[in-house]
């Protein structure tokens, strides 16, 4: 018997897992098992209602947002039942759904932290279409630094990379709204870069959205072909989201 913390400790070798978990760390412990260094065939879970709903959800769906599009990515998940409160004694606040999530056999053609960090960019406002979320002068200034950041790291070979992928999958509100203000200085207070040289950037995405059709559709009404696509445009301009 293992007694610990079961989004810190580090699981025995398993091929099933069966829990009724602490409605607070679905979100965690789903990311651990799925984008952590386990191998299993399946995991049934007794989620909270809501969260169970949005984990199963469809592009398309009132439910669908980044917590469902990075699931999808690796795994299949489906609703087995609903458990009413009125079956618990004591009798919790809020119903139950059992989920079952079993992991494809092959690893999706992407890398998994570079899809992560930009589901959370597309799905941080999944309320407005991708157009306007990657035409904010903050958002573009973010990932102007983070693919210079990123070309560095390859040009001066430093990339270690096999860092963690276990990250926050999104199990909440994901539309969180961002302010268009910002500025192009550097630490000390100097421009690190030129007007010029965003101004292209920002021409770049624009074009890949343009490209797959994609600038007037909210994120939540996306396949993840469809933003996966996107995504393969955008790096081959150089627009890097880790």
């Amino acid at each position: 018997m293992i007694r610990a913390d079961a989004v810190e400790a580090e699981f025995p070798e398993f091929d099933v897992c069966v829990a009724n978990i602490p409605y607070g760390i679905s979100s965690p412990l789903i990311a651990k098992l799925l984008f952590g260094p386990y191998r299993f065939r399946a995991a049934t879970l007794l989620l909270q209602k809501e969260f169970a709903r949005r984990l199963v959800a469809a592009p398309g769906d009132s439910e669908y947002n980044r917590l469902a599009a990075n699931v999808r990515m690796v795994a299949d998940a489906r609703l087995l039942m609903d458990v009413s409160k009125r079956d618990f004694v004591p009798m919790p606040k809020v119903d139950s759904s059992l989920v079952e999530i079993r992991p494809r056999a092959a690893e999706p053609n992407v890398d998994l932290a570079e899809w992560l960090a930009f589901t959370r960019s597309c799905f941080g406002q999944k309320n407005k279409t991708l157009g306007a979320i990657f035409k904010q002068k903050r958002k573009v200034l973010e990932l102007f630094r983070r693919s210079r950041c990123a070309e560095e790291r390859c040009d001066g070979n430093a990339n270690a990379g096999g860092g963690s992928r276990l990250i926050a999958l999104g199990g909440g509100d994901d539309d969180g709204d961002m302010s268009d203000g910002d500025s192009n200085e550097g630490h000390d207070g100097a421009p690190s870069f030129s007007e010029e040289e965003v101004a292209v950037f920002k021409a770049k995405i624009a074009g890949a959205l343009e490209t797959c059709e994609l600038a007037g559709k909210r994120p939540s009404k996306l396949s993840n072909d469809e933003l996966l696509r996107l995504l393969k445009l955008l790096n081959e301009q150089g627009v890097r989201f880790q």
